[in-house]
């Protein structure tokens, strides 16, 4: 019963009312009848098993209802803010590992969009490159350079 919403709760706690009501009208039927068979007494005895494990199945409604208005981490999420108080809700209803999953996402959905939202720190321009002239400032003082395929080995030859 905790994974279902309250509007869910009130909803079946409805209809295991009517079935109830029904139960207990058959049962009172069963009993003002004067001919009880052994057919009739299994029914009774079926009806009123029914009806033991409905009024079950309601206190157990009402003990769902009571506890998720009497949940203090709730009451202290509330006070808090609304996302705080909506994690508690689901952290109650949704099964662990369904809720770990989610929580998980959302994280990491959460870290994504920070992380795209910080710029990155500016990175130092580069230092200004020497640049050393090829050619030097008179050309008669440098040398010519030949580049020419690299000789056979005495291995190729």
């Amino acid at each position: 019963m905790p994974d279902l919403s309250d509007g869910q709760l009130t909803h079946i706690g409805k209809e295991a009312e009517e079935v109830l009501e029904s139960l207990e009208r058959r049962i009172a039927e069963l009993e003002q009848s004067l001919t009880q068979g052994p057919q009739d007494r299994d029914t009774l005895i079926k009806a009123s098993t029914k009806r033991d494990v409905t009024r079950r199945f309601l206190r157990a409604l009402e003990e769902e209802k009571e506890l998720r208005q009497n949940n203090p981490a709730l009451r202290t999420a509330a006070g808090e803010s609304l996302p705080r108080t909506f994690l508690e809700v689901a952290r109650h209803r949704l099964p662990g590992s369904t809720f770990d999953s989610l929580l998980q996402e959302a994280l990491t959905a959460c870290e994504q969009y920070q992380a795209a939202q910080t710029p990155e720190p500016p990175t130092p321009p580069d230092p200004p490159k020497k640049v050393i002239p090829l050619h030097g400032e008179d050309p008669a003082n440098s040398l010519p350079v030949v580049v020419s395929p690299s000789p056979p080995t005495a291995a190729e030859a």
